[in-house]
């Protein structure tokens, strides 16, 4: 079978693309000849919306595993297309394959962006939807089936348990980084992109309340916003001021070292984003909101006490039982595989082909 994906190619830039790239591994490993094709990239420079076109023949070897952005016209013999964001109507009308559309953002993300003036995702998604070609809508998180069957239809909706991370890649072996003279006893790190509808800001205060109790932490955070907006600027002088203030990164190439050598993975998500899935992967404990069903351990980001409680029980749990918690977390990370994915998504593939015959 011929599966082409339409998605923007950003290596260690974008989450929507490393899920995307995993997909196509997970199609591959499946026996399909699975392609990527980069659509672009749009960026906000300057309040304006500009768009940088998909390239072709550009390779990512990551992971041991290469993908090669593909030539738009390997879709016109595509079985199956897969569209992780909006992709120009030429590149498709022209074959009649059916269409997957990967619902990669959360509900109240998209909606919030369209809102507040950002982009269009939300109306985008509802059009979308309608499309006769448009057959199935996935999305990875059961907490969002209520809001998308708002604006998608119920026999279109598809929902699997979880998102496939690429264990081949994200795992225990391979390279470790150094935190030198930032790193202490323990090392909570935070790589959470921040969005309209979430960020960590309010989990950074739970840092600031760890510190009264808990020495020897400090607190790393990756993919921040740039440039910086100065509101941080104080909160960033009071995590100094407290000590505990170690790392600051925007995109960071090669996160899973990082996973690898900070302690615990603190996020201030419900749902299993490629951050938490990476980590628990790489067989870091997640300190997550309430609700998230593989973090093992979870708070409520705005109460800035649970969140060093729970902190204060993972490190406890890795002082004490550190056998233990490595366990759970790799039994955790099992629900990640693209070998799962696979088998769910073959299913829907075959569903889809059958009924297009």
């Amino acid at each position: 079978m011929k599966i082409t994906h339409f998605a923007p190619f950003a290596p260690n830039a974008c989450g929507l693309y490393e899920a995307a790239r995993d997909m196509v591994i997970a199609d591959r490993r499946s026996g399909h000849e699975a392609c990527l094709i980069d659509v672009g990239i749009t960026s906000k420079v300057n309040n304006k919306f500009e768009h940088a076109p998909g390239v072709i023949g550009v390779p990512d070897s990551r992971g041991g595993t290469e993908i090669i952005t593909a030539n738009p016209e390997e879709v016109y013999n595509a079985d199956i297309i897969i569209v992780h964001t909006g992709t120009p109507d030429n590149w498709i009308v022209q074959t009649q394959a059916p269409i997957i559309w990967i619902l990669h953002g959360r509900p109240l993300a998209c909606f919030r962006t369209e809102q507040f003036g950002s982009g269009n995702s939300y109306s985008l998604i509802s059009q979308i939807a309608q499309w006769p070609r448009v057959k199935a809508m996935v999305t990875f998180w059961p907490f969002h089936v209520q809001y998308w069957n708002a604006i998608i239809p119920a026999d279109k909706l598809v929902c699997f348990p979880a998102p496939p991370i690429d264990e081949t890649r994200f795992c225990e072996d391979g390279n470790n980084h150094d935190f030198k003279e930032l790193g202490g006893y323990w090392n909570i790190a935070i790589a959470e992109s921040w969005r309209e509808d979430i960020d960590i800001y309010e989990v950074s205060h739970g840092i600031i309340e760890l510190a009264k109790s808990q020495s020897g932490v400090k607190y790393h955070i990756y993919a921040m916003n740039t440039p910086l907006p100065q509101c941080w600027d104080w909160l960033i002088k009071e995590l100094r001021r407290l000590n505990v203030l170690g790392e600051l990164w925007a995109r960071r190439p090669n996160i899973e070292e990082i996973y690898r050598s900070a302690d615990i993975l603190l996020s201030p998500q419900r749902i299993v984003t490629r951050t938490i899935g990476e980590a628990l992967s790489c067989g870091l404990p997640v300190v997550a909101a309430q609700g998230c069903e593989y973090a093992p351990y979870t708070m409520r980001p705005d109460e800035p006490e649970t969140v060093a409680d729970a902190l204060k029980s993972a490190i406890r749990d890795l002082t004490n039982v550190p056998e233990a918690v490595h366990d759970k977390v790799k039994e955790t990370a099992k629900a990640f595989s693209l070998t799962e994915y696979s088998n769910q998504m073959n299913t829907l593939y075959k569903k889809l082909l059958d009924k297009n015959t």
